[in-house]
């Protein structure tokens, strides 16, 4: 019976009052939770929220925005989508799924993984899609880290598309990223801010698009400061062996001695980074100081000083860029850069005091 009226009230038009009466709330309470504002626990927000999603509901705004931006907001059928991704368990691959997930079943929509495996050759790219059942998904959202030989093979195909990445040179595709230029220059900028000039780059400079914007835009940064980059100064050599990049790593702190450490990725052995510090008689902030450039929401180490790179916004966006391109075929291709705020954390040193 429940499950009955359920559908009945799918089939009405979602109200203000409607929601207020399946929860039991006023429905000042209910305008006041879907347009963000103080005066309820989050407890009843998420509620409403999670309600309000389940039911297709949008607020005025939510509706005027998706009009404006061309996006059609559910259809007769529902679409499914593929997100491709060479890890199956990165944060930020996992963040970035949650928020496409989310939106495109806010817009009657589906989004699945399709798992590309590191060892996949391009011999083997072909049977790969057969399997994957790529070209009979209404669209591809293509992650980092996969191969620029196999990611260039996926932009090839037919299927809507969008780049979860920065995009190559003439790439023909929207493409939707947060904003690690922007982030990076935060970074060094808050650094310069509380003293310090003698920054260690620590961190892959090469593998992606993305980890080289991260080395331009320090370099970029430290140079508007008027401070030279001499590559040997800074620690971007990348090892599998924890060990020995330890032992590497506590010998280049003792020659360059940094006052702050700009570490590229939580990923690259920041664990270490931290083991190794300590190992060389260096706490964190006193003697020396780390900012991270990447999301650590469910790192160890909460208050870790960082730029927010909003990966499962990102996902959102994303959502939304894919149903606008596939209702806006003729018009330019887009490149979308979210920029996040900066969290000052507890690990950064004020040495000018």
């Amino acid at each position: 019976m429940e499950g009955h009226v359920d559908e009945m009230a799918r089939k009405k038009t979602i109200t203000l009052p409607l929601l207020a009466e399946k929860l039991g709330l006023s429905v000042y309470t209910v305008s006041k939770a879907l347009r963000g504002l103080p005066g309820m626990s989050e407890t009843t927000r998420k509620e409403v929220i999670q309600l309000a999603n389940e039911l297709g509901y949008l607020t005025k705004d939510q509706e005027s925005s998706l009009l404006y931006e061309g996006i059609p907001r559910l259809s007769v059928k529902q679409r499914r989508f593929l997100m491709v991704t060479t890890s199956r368990y990165s944060t930020t691959i996992q963040q970035l799924f949650m928020g496409l997930k989310e939106r495109m079943f806010e817009l009657g929509h589906k989004v699945d993984i399709a798992f590309m495996p590191d060892s996949l050759s391009p011999e083997r790219f072909d049977g790969w899609m057969e399997q994957e059942g790529i070209l009979y998904a209404d669209g591809l959202f293509i992650t980092p880290l996969i191969p620029e030989p196999l990611e260039a093979r996926l932009l090839e195909t037919k299927l809507p598309r969008i780049l979860v990445n920065y995009p190559p040179v003439g790439a023909k595709v929207d493409s939707v990223i947060w904003d690690v230029h922007d982030a990076t220059v935060q970074s060094v900028q808050y650094l310069i801010a509380n003293g310090h000039r003698n920054i260690t780059y620590v961190g892959d400079t090469t593998k992606t698009r993305g980890y080289k914007q991260r080395w331009l835009a320090f370099q970029e940064a430290m140079k508007q400061e008027g401070i030279d980059i001499q590559e040997e100064s800074h620690y971007i050599s990348i090892t599998s062996d924890n060990a020995q990049w330890m032992a590497m790593f506590k010998n280049h702190l003792e020659r360059h001695k940094p006052t702050a450490l700009l570490c590229s990725s939580h990923e690259t052995n920041l664990s270490w980074v931290f083991y190794a510090c300590s190992e060389s008689g260096r706490h964190i902030p006193a003697d020396i100081s780390i900012i991270v450039l990447d999301n650590l929401r469910d790192c160890i180490i909460p208050d870790i000083t960082r730029p927010v790179l909003l990966m499962m916004e990102t996902g959102y966006r994303a959502a939304d860029r894919m149903l606008w391109r596939m209702a806006n075929t003729h018009l330019p291709f887009e490149h979308i850069r979210l920029q996040g705020s900066f969290f000052q954390g507890a690990t950064v040193k004020n040495l000018l005091k």
